[in-house]
């Protein structure tokens, strides 16, 4: 059977109640999880989500529900980590779990700082993060959140992406309020902040799903150009002749599953508010379109030197890496 756990962490804001309703909604419903018993007993393993279940990380659900974890004789236990920059660290250490998703940026980052991680496919070819506000807000272009507040999530990679927006457009950080805030939106329709920031597909897309007019500032279009969403490998279990076929396995599942919701995806939302029915299904249809999109031309899941390289090139003039670092040390290839 399959489950889903959160990691623990005393250093960021306690999860939400959305956040811990989403959650319960996936424990209450273990046997939606089951895609059918097997003879062989089943190789188990923890597959970190580095953040809060949403249409992002659908193909992970989906490979459960299809059951291409279970063809692939894996017993798959999903966990609920706190930010792409967390996950990278966490499974370069080799924490509790060895393989999981991350973001082209924190990835490459970690593994400059040390981090024995790195990457075995690529979903996102460039990155969703955007800096949403209010519709009046007039924030439309970097220099505009000058003299403003911007909530910051702690672990998350887009406070990295956001210092890159910076430095790309040579932005003074003293002049803006940095706001430290959770996970959802509540800080923005508070008042508390002028802007937050996120994949567009997570809180954004549910608030126009809300019915709320925003302002949306894409980071890929004012400097921010990296790789993001992808699958990330502990080194030293990718080299354990007993965990490498596992990783693989996972690998193929996942891109199995992605390729449903670029190809499907309104298949994929019908699938995806099995596991979680409190979500809204208009906001599950926006998010799994923005998904799609993200997801590009086949293949799904593929990485290349060129696209790693140009990622590192970005972090690198933006002085956002502790140490040069190859497409090689990030990234695993096929040849």
């Amino acid at each position: 059977m399959s489950r889903v756990r959160s990691l623990p962490s005393a250093a960021l804001p306690s999860p939400t109640l959305a956040r811990r309703a989403l959650i319960a909604g996936a424990l209450a419903a273990p046997a939606l999880w089951r895609a059918g018993a097997q003879a062989q007993p089943r190789e188990k393993v923890e597959l970190l989500i580095d953040w809060k279940p949403s249409p992002t990380y659908a193909g992970f659900f989906l490979a459960q529900q299809t059951g291409a974890f279970e063809r692939r004789g894996l017993d798959v236990e999903i966990v609920i980590g706190h930010g792409a920059s967390a996950a990278a660290e966490g499974i370069g250490r080799g924490d509790s779990t060895w393989i999981g998703s991350s973001s082209g940026a924190a990835t490459a980052i970690a593994r400059s700082k040390g981090a024995q991680v790195r990457s075995l496919a690529v979903y996102y070819r460039e990155t969703p993060t955007v800096i949403y506000s209010l519709a009046d807000s007039g924030i439309v272009k970097p220099q505009d959140l000058l003299g403003r507040r911007i909530g910051l999530v702690p672990g998350s990679i887009t406070v990295e992406e956001y210092r890159a927006l910076l430095i790309a457009n040579k932005l003074d950080r003293a002049r803006i309020t940095e706001v430290e805030v959770g996970w959802d939106s509540d800080a923005l329709l508070n008042g508390k902040v002028d802007a937050l920031i996120d994949y567009k597909e997570i809180a954004p897309a549910e608030l126009m799903a809300a019915g709320k007019k925003l302002e949306i500032l894409r980071l890929a279009d004012f400097g921010v150009d990296c790789y993001s969403l992808n699958l990330v490998v502990n080194a030293a279990a990718w080299a354990d002749p007993k965990r490498r076929p596992v990783a693989r396995k996972i690998a193929e599942a996942l891109a199995e599953a992605y390729e449903v919701v670029r190809a499907r995806p309104a298949a994929a939302s019908a699938s995806f508010m099995v596991f979680f029915p409190a979500m809204s299904p208009r906001y599950v249809e926006t998010g799994m379109a923005d998904v799609a999109r993200q997801l590009g031309a086949p293949p799904v899941g593929g990485q290349t030197r060129a696209g790693w390289q140009k990622t590192i090139a970005t972090l690198e003039g933006l002085g956002l890496l502790a140490r040069p670092v190859t497409p090689g040390e990030v990234a695993i290839f096929a040849d």
